[in-house]
């Protein structure tokens, strides 16, 4: 997927003051990114946060509350931008075949190009209590909606069987998109150099859920 997951900010399109705070913000959140990962959000701490960013210990507090507020940003952003991909893609032209190829490959690419924040996610995030908030079931609850709608409009199409329910079909997809990059983060299953492609692996993921998806002839 040539697609970006986290939108490219416009050169120019802030005052410089507000870049530079922006940037700096930015700063924070992808160092904080990356000591979570390697330390967990229960072992870390914001001095540490500050370290890796190359920045004072108090700057932190400057843009954010607490650690808390650092871990509830990085989900609400990164999540977010996600989000808008996925729900890009369910509202497409394509067939549902072609979305939810597009999707798989979204997810099962992520810990390729961003294994600090897949881990956060896989790891931290959903083990907090923080995760469990309103607003965070919401974000979680929309991923849900937008494939179930992809699964919709292709059982309206005539594309995908009828008889099946869209939601649970949607569970069981992202069901096993979720244990695919779980194993690549925890590293149980390692591909060998003679076994498929990451477009392979795709391709083989939807096949397999498709092959009992597509509709029958006549039906």
């Amino acid at each position: 997927m040539s697609r970006p997951l986290v939108p490219l900010a416009v050169a120019g399109s802030e005052p410089p003051g507000r870049a530079v705070r922006s940037a700096k913000r930015q700063q924070i959140l992808d160092a904080a990114t990356r000591v979570f990962a390697s330390r967990g959000y229960h072992g870390a701490r914001v001095s540490d946060i500050a370290r890796e960013a190359g920045i004072a210990y108090g700057l932190v507090y400057h843009y954010f509350r607490n650690k808390e507020e650092i871990l509830d940003t990085i989900f609400a952003e990164r999540w977010g931008a996600f989000l808008e991909v996925v729900e890009g893609i369910a509202a497409g032209p394509q067939p549902a075949s072609e979305k939810l190829r597009q999707f798989a490959a979204i997810v099962l690419f992520a810990n390729r190009r961003r294994p600090d924040w897949v881990k956060v996610l896989v790891f931290e995030i959903q083990r907090t209590s923080r995760f469990s908030e309103p607003e965070q079931i919401e974000a979680v609850g929309r991923l849900f909606r937008s494939v179930a709608r992809i699964v919709r409009l292709g059982q309206e199409a005539g594309e995908l069987r009828k008889d099946l329910d869209a939601n649970l079909v949607c569970l069981a997809f992202i069901g096993a998109l979720e244990t695919m990059i779980t194993s690549q983060v925890l590293g149980v299953m390692r591909r060998e150099p003679s076994q498929a492609s990451d477009d392979e692996t795709v391709r083989n993921v939807v096949e397999i859920f498709l092959s009992g998806l597509a509709a029958r002839s006549g039906s």
